[in-house]
């Protein structure tokens, strides 16, 4: 097991208000070697130099010690560039160090795995929950299924990362306000998985972890500057600025699905009006389809409607568009705001198929400045169903690596 503590895992800290000490300069070291490996893959000695732009004894020392501790492991060598020399060994993290505890809760449903650094998933467990359950009963239910998908694993734990659809206060780990699953507020999950597997338990929004997560194993890997962006119930929003997650006043995540689009728009749930979330949630295409006539309206998914605009139904094409457009404006927004060029739609929208995505990436350079609109993409995010996992690992990794993302 790796801990916080371990030589090779610290990240960067300071002495007082002085100047680094030796051994913050080395944890620094370590972080941006890891870092490099993290953005952009497996790499020999030699590459690594390259990038980061040190002599190659330099990375020798810092490699020697993640080898030791078990971090890094040398792959099968691989034929030389050129034909000359030496044939190079790819440093790339080890399959089985770094093992990582990940639980995604979501509406009905626990999902717990095991994940390592490579990102692959080495066990994974699916139980059912009471979505309307009281806040103990959904902690015993949880805590249940955590123990017992990752019994196998007790004692090789570098921690455990939980990911909820709810609003979060990153600095006390709680849950401020949760509609999918109102129990989880006030829930002492990060505190229980901690105790019972004696290891560090990371708290995070979905989409949040969604951001670190494609960070880590998906579309962003070597980008700093994105957002990934949830549609479905609500909207969700995980923006990484220079590497860093943006969180707001009080350690409070990001509510970009209640920014404003419209003042004289629908009532939100949130008890505003005009909310992007009004014109993009799952509830407005379903209510739009029915006053629309279109037919099964009540039952209308992004990938039913892409469907049947396919077959040449023209009202459910006028409704897609619409949906894409309404979509546009919020990231069109970002852009002007943030100057981001890569966006990472998760949800039941990526099933709206590709013509979907090349007309939502089009609405969007229309809306935008044109001279911030060179290079911006949308783009249906690649991980899928694991996207909960592989967030929640990432955030434990991220952690306990030091890295910067």
């Amino acid at each position: 097991m790796r801990t916080r503590d371990s030589p090779a895992l610290v990240g960067v800290t300071t002495s007082g208000r002085g100047l680094l000490s030796s051994s913050d300069v080395g944890s620094a070291n370590r972080a941006r070697l890891l870092q490099s490996l993290v953005d952009d893959g497996p790499a020999s000695r030699a590459e690594l130099a390259r990038r980061i732009k040190v002599p190659r004894a330099t990375i020798s020392s810092i490699v020697s010690g993640l080898l030791d501790s078990g971090v890094l492991i040398e792959e099968e060598p691989q034929p030389p560039v050129d034909g000359i020399g030496k044939p190079p060994r790819p440093l790339w993290f080890a399959p089985d160090a770094l093992q990582c505890g990940a639980i995604s809760v979501s509406r009905g449903a626990v999902d717990v795995a095991v994940v390592n650094a490579r990102g692959e998933i080495l066990s994974r467990r699916r139980v059912p929950i009471a979505p309307d359950g009281r806040t103990a009963e959904l902690d015993r239910q949880i805590l249940a299924a955590a123990s017992a998908a990752l019994a196998d694993f007790r004692g090789r734990l570098s921690g455990i990362g939980l990911t909820v659809p709810a609003l979060c206060d990153s600095r006390t780990s709680a849950v401020v306000a949760c509609t999918p699953v109102p129990g989880l507020v006030g829930t002492r999950l990060p505190q229980l998985l901690a105790e019972r597997f004696g290891v560090p338990c990371v708290l995070e929004q979905d989409v949040r972890a969604f951001a670190v997560g494609e960070k880590w194993f998906g579309q962003a890997r070597g980008v700093r500057d994105f957002a990934a962006l949830q549609f479905g119930v609500g909207v969700g929003a995980g923006v990484m600025l220079l590497g860093h997650l943006v969180s707001g006043r009080d350690g409070h995540t990001v509510q970009l699905g209640h920014t404003c689009v419209d003042p004289a728009g629908r009532p939100c749930s949130c008890g505003l009006r005009g909310c992007w979330e009004t014109l993009t949630s799952s509830h407005w295409l379903r209510s739009e389809a029915v006053l629309r006539g279109i037919p099964g309206g009540r039952d209308t998914t992004p990938k039913r409607l892409a469907g049947r605009a396919a077959a040449g139904d023209q009202l459910a094409a006028s409704l897609l568009a619409d949906f894409s457009d309404n979509i546009a404006i919020g990231i069109a927004n970002l852009v002007q705001l943030l100057s981001l060029q890569l966006f990472i739609i998760h949800g039941d929208v990526v099933h709206a198929g590709e013509s979907f995505r090349a007309h939502l990436q089009a609405s969007v350079l229309q809306r935008c400045m044109p001279a911030l609109a060179h290079g911006v993409r949308v783009e249906f995010s690649e991980l899928d169903q694991d996207s909960g996992l592989l967030g929640a690992a990432a955030t434990v990794l991220t952690r306990e690596l030091g890295v910067t993302l």
